[in-house]
């Protein structure tokens, strides 16, 4: 029963998704995903109470699928260096495939925005992920604390050196996709973290 359930509740996430990529966030409704997914509202209603908690729970579910890829990725790589070019790889793909698959709920924000509403669907799930971000980055800089491939930094500026890195580049990925320029992301991103590792390394 379990299987059963959990098989349905796939595809209702999967027919949402589909439908948020077409039509945004907005214009889809909850009477067009239980269409979409082939099954009553009522049963819809059984497992979310709205399109947003459905929102939510694809959203979870991309965050777990792009952690574990990218900490198979961190492993794999042999150098403190390594790992943090991976890392900043796998962010970059990730941003530019939900970049292309959600064009339309990215366009809805742009929209916002220039109404002056600074109002982001995707806000309230940042906290957890910048967390996730800032302990993976503060892993990898230890790595390389411990292998003397960078320099030597106290816990204090470790945690202090995680958060301005991911805040840093989260601010300058969010412009660039904001104002439609994310065909500039890799080069920019790479140089800011070209910039960092000049700055990290031991001479």
């Amino acid at each position: 029963m379990k299987v059963k359930s959990e098989i349905l509740r796939c595809k209702i996430l999967s027919a949402a998704d589909c439908l948020f990529q077409k039509y945004g966030l907005n214009k889809t409704t909850m009477e067009d995903i239980a269409r979409e997914a082939g099954k009553g509202k009522s049963t819809l209603y059984y497992y979310f109470k709205s399109k947003e908690e459905i929102f939510d729970a694809i959203i979870q579910d991309e965050k777990n699928k792009f952690f574990d890829q990218a900490q198979k990725l961190i492993a794999a790589a042999p150098s403190a260096r390594q790992k943090m070019e991976e890392f900043c790889k796998s962010r970059l793909l990730r941003i530019k495939e939900v970049t292309n698959l959600y064009e339309v709920m990215i366009n809805e924000v742009r929209e916002m925005l220039g109404n002056g509403q600074m109002t982001d669907p995707t806000l309230k799930y940042r906290t957890e992920h910048n967390e996730k971000e800032i302990r993976i980055l503060k892993g990898i800089l230890q790595y390389g604390v411990a292998t003397k491939e960078f320099r030597f930094f106290t816990e204090k500026e470790l945690d202090i050196m995680a958060f301005v890195l991911m805040s840093a580049n989260h601010g300058l990925e969010l412009d660039l996709i904001l104002y439609n320029r994310v065909d500039d992301v890799d080069g920019k991103v790479n140089f800011l973290n070209e910039m960092m590792m000049i700055g990290i390394m031991r001479q």
